[in-house]
């Protein structure tokens, strides 16, 4: 059993966990015991295969069915938020955001139509995007989250129709 005490962070310069390490303290932190079947190593979770749920994808992988990932990070929908896209307090550019929404179409044009892309430049990088459809986000989606841009890890979740439109509502 590891010593308790490693996990203390008195000099305030955070906590190295190694797997074992973090296990332990999601153990320790869980009250509801769901935690106690953890290994040290996890898994990735896969879904059965989705007949249909895929666009058709062309080339060497044609007719091949995609499995879906069973946390695809919020109900699919055509609107997606990315995070940590930047980090306003390092930005030099005066029109950084332009920057960045330039990129963003760019990079995501190739999933599908993009109706509205909105840089929140007071965020912590958010980057609100809507798609013609839920299937071009769905793309988006597995493309960008989890990956590394500009030394930071993004996250690419989904809005509700309603929440984004709420945020927005020109999007109408």
């Amino acid at each position: 059993m590891q010593d308790t005490s490693d996990l203390d962070d008195d000099d305030g310069q955070g906590l190295s966990l190694n797997a074992q390490s973090r296990v332990s303290l999601m153990q320790k932190l869980d009250c509801s015991g769901t935690a106690s079947s953890l290994t040290a190593v996890p898994t990735p979770l896969v879904a059965p295969l989705v007949q249909g749920g895929f666009p058709a994808v062309g080339g060497i992988f044609a007719g091949v069915n995609i499995p879906a990932v069973v946390d695809p990070v919020g109900v699919p929908s055509e609107c997606l938020l990315l995070k940590n896209m930047f980090d306003p307090s390092t930005e030099t550019e005066p029109e950084f955001d332009e920057d960045i929404k330039e990129d963003v179409k760019d990079k995501f044009s190739q999933f599908g139509e993009l109706n509205r892309i909105f840089v929140d430049e007071n965020s912590i990088g958010f980057v609100y995007l809507r798609f013609e459809n839920a299937q071009a986000a769905m793309g988006a989606q597995r493309a960008l989250h989890g990956r590394w841009f500009a030394g930071k890890m993004i996250t690419a979740t989904y809005m509700t129709k309603e929440s984004y439109e709420a945020k927005f509502p020109e999007s109408k």
